[in-house]
């Protein structure tokens, strides 16, 4: 499957010979309409925003939602403490309310326009990226976000065996399932101070169509502290169907993006016949 970047050959994927691997292809050639707009192009270069953009991208969508809700539903402090991770873990949690979850959407979500529903989700990526500047910074990962513009969010739940397909390292250039939930991880609970009975707690069990490439080796993508931090609440992480490890369905070759921008845009111009 070829992808280009500003209408330039960009990379291949080659797929490996698994039954991810498999539905995944197909679920991307039930959904894709070719209109340009299949990818999320502004989220899938959203590592290439200033942190000063971000921060007003998260202002502008919270003044959006909270005039169409005509109620202060999100409360920003006078003064922001940028640093501040309950901030944040706040701002999460006021967008799992707005949102609901990813097969039970909130009223909200399914009546209002699309301005506004891409406000509440800015709310959730810009927190996302704010919360844990250099890792949204990083170029050892290029995660490839699909549209949340179409009428339905297709994912497959995963199968007993695919399980088996979990890994817990990283191989330069090979493809990844993505994060397919609305929620947070054991990982994100790890990372933002939350209790282990956070109320939306969501690993990811779920074949979808967004995927992350690795552009580094990494023989552990667990932390020693994230590690600690699950003996101390009774987690194997290393137990394949707690789903917080990685589910490898190709490999990239021939990447040669150049010049890229926070515009720029991606799309899918062979391999889905």
């Amino acid at each position: 499957m070829l992808y280009g970047i500003d209408g330039e050959p960009a990379f291949r994927i080659d797929f490996y010979d698994n039954t991810v691997a498999n539905k995944w292809q197909e679920l991307i050639k039930s959904i894709y309409v070719g209109d340009g707009e299949d990818i999320d192009h502004r989220r899938t270069f959203f590592y290439l925003q200033s942190v000063e953009d971000i921060r007003n991208i998260l202002l502008n969508a919270i003044a959006n939602v909270n005039n169409f809700l005509k109620t202060e539903f999100i409360k920003i402090p006078k003064k922001i403490d940028w640093e501040d991770q309950k901030l944040y873990n706040d701002l999460h949690h006021a967008f799992e309310k707005l949102s609901g979850e990813y097969d039970n959407p909130t009223r909200l979500m399914t009546v209002a326009h699309m301005t506004i529903k891409e406000n509440i989700r800015d709310i959730n990526f810009c927190v996302h990226a704010l919360e844990h500047p250099s890792q949204n910074k990083s170029t050892d990962i290029l995660s490839i976000q699909w549209t949340k513009k179409r009428d339905t969010n297709t994912r497959l739940k995963l199968e007993a065996q695919e399980y088996d397909l979990i890994q817990f390292h990283k191989v330069r250039y090979e493809v990844y399932l993505a994060y397919n939930e609305l929620g947070k991880s054991y990982i994100d609970l790890w990372k933002d101070k939350l209790h282990i009975n956070y109320p939306a707690l969501k690993n990811n069990h779920y074949i979808g169509p967004e995927i992350n490439i690795s552009f580094v080796n990494q023989e552990n993508i667990f932390e020693d502290d994230f590690i600690k931090w699950c003996q101390n609440n009774k987690v194997d992480p290393f137990k394949k169907e707690n789903g917080i490890g990685l589910i490898p369905i190709g490999k990239i070759s021939d990447y040669c993006p150049q010049g890229l921008t926070k515009h720029s845009k991606l799309d899918i111009i062979e391999g889905l016949s």
